[in-house]
């Protein structure tokens, strides 16, 4: 009785001094209510060193700075710049598009010597542009043709005629380069002094053109001038 007694005291005693050099040298981790150890302790701690349980997070090492270095794949640190924005493009010049040539305005007087003026009289008139007129046209009298109306391009033209005729409406016809002829009705201005204005749109050729006025029937009004707009 007194040899087993003895034995078990030595085997207290043992597991005690054993508990005690356990905790000092390690540190175990029990979950509550289980008995089951989870932490593996791990060699004897040295001065200075921390030493944690393997399921602790360990905390990520320090920069430099003393901060701790917090950097994921794929963050703003990390990514690559952008790469920059292309130039603008520069911008469409666009050349002036050339104005049209204005049109050639020209006039040109009845009474020229230029004109062809058969059996024609030619009066004053102090109404008139140069205070002359040019009649005697129709009833197969007299006819008065304008030379050299001038176009630099072939096309449509303006003609604005300038005549005088102090009684009822007179009828005159125009050709232009010998085609057959336009009919035209000539009111009246009020005298023989007073200029009225017809205006006519016809197709002029390049170059030099005639128009011959004119009235095989009857007595045509009295002519001042011609006046030709055309490009």
């Amino acid at each position: 009785m007194v040899g087993v007694g003895y034995l078990i005291v030595v085997l207290v005693l043992a597991a005690v001094t054993m508990d005690l050099d356990l905790g000092q040298s390690t540190a175990v981790d029990r979950s509550p209510g289980t008995g089951v150890v989870t932490g593996v302790p791990g060699p004897s701690a040295t001065e200075g060193q921390d030493y944690r349980p393997s399921n602790t997070p360990v905390p990520p090492p320090a920069t430099p700075g003393g901060a701790a270095e917090d950097l994921r794949v794929g963050s703003a640190e990390t990514r690559p710049a952008p790469p920059p924005p292309p130039p603008p493009a520069p911008p469409v010049t666009r050349r002036p598009t050339a104005p049209a040539a204005p049109p050639l305005v020209t006039s040109y007087e009845a009474e020229s010597s230029a004109n062809g003026l058969a059996n024609i009289r030619i009066y004053t008139c102090y109404g008139c542009s140069g205070d002359k007129k040019v009649g005697n046209i129709g009833r197969d009298m007299g006819t008065l043709q304008f030379n050299d109306v001038t176009a630099r391009t072939g096309g449509s033209a303006t003609v604005t005629i300038a005549y005088v005729n102090g009684e009822a409406p007179r009828v005159g016809k125009i050709s232009v380069n010998g085609e057959p002829p336009i009919t035209l009705t000539f009111p009246g201005t009020g005298g023989w002094s007073s200029v009225g204005t017809m205006v006519v749109t016809m197709s002029l050729r390049p170059g030099p053109n005639t128009l011959k006025l004119f009235n095989p029937d009857s007595a045509a009004p009295d002519f001042d001038k011609i006046t030709v707009s055309v490009r």
